[in-house]
């Protein structure tokens, strides 16, 4: 475990942050769409929040898990590893609209995290908006592609209607949710037809089951006046 993980130091309390995993219990999440936290697949081992999932589909184990609160303007950190061949993500703005989704994830904006350089989605390579740090299918992020098997640290700041997405202390994305850009690219996603999905006011923060193992620590949030 990295040292000093899961902890705030006085400095960053003094900034108004807040543990989202204190690295030894679920304290402050839940299922999505639930009550309780997941019974299996998704638990807390050597100060990490582990999603020990194989089934290799959206919801297929556990399913996802999301904050107990919601959040509407926010800085959020976290550190996070995949294997080889994964997929999994951070999705905020995550309102848990009903009807429940019959398969598959609750729409959200998705911090993608993905074995950028192996993953065959379709029958092909990832295009660059289904890539780690990009907004899922709606905003490519700049970047490289991510090496697997190791720790990174990434960065979701939504202050007002600008989003940045940050990599290993590099912003790779930022867009406004009011821009011709960020509009078209919602109309051309997935979430096309999902209503008012470009200017959703607020939700809460969710961890994607993928179907494929993955480790988190140092969830961290700063609510933004």
């Amino acid at each position: 475990m990295a040292q000093n993980a899961n902890v705030l130091s006085a400095a960053e309390r003094k900034q108004g942050w807040e543990l989202l995993f204190d690295g030894k219990t679920t304290s402050g999440w839940r299922g999505a769409y639930a009550t309780e936290f997941p019974q299996k697949g998704w638990v807390v081992k050597a100060g990490e929040l582990r999603g020990e999932l194989h089934e290799g589909a959206e919801s297929g184990d556990a399913g996802d898990i999301v904050t107990v609160k919601k959040y509407r303007h926010f800085e959020l950190v976290f550190d996070w590893k995949l294997g080889k061949g994964g997929n999994s993500g951070v999705k905020y703005f995550i309102e848990e609209r009903q009807p429940k989704p019959a398969i598959g994830s609750q729409a959200g904006y998705e911090y993608q995290l993905i074995d950028d350089a192996d993953y065959i989605y379709n029958g092909k390579y990832l295009p660059a908006d289904l890539k780690t740090a990009s907004i899922y299918d709606v905003v490519a992020a700049s970047k490289p592609d991510v090496t697997m098997g190791q720790w990174h640290q990434s960065r979701i700041v939504v202050n007002n209607n600008r989003i940045e997405h940050w990599l290993d202390g590099v912003k790779v994305l930022s867009v406004d949710r009011t821009s011709e850009s960020f509009r078209q690219g919602v109309a051309d996603s997935k979430f096309k037809d999902y209503a008012g999905f470009a200017q959703i006011p607020e939700g809460h923060i969710l961890l994607q089951d993928h179907g494929h193992s993955v480790a988190f620590r140092n969830l961290k949030i700063k609510p933004l006046p």
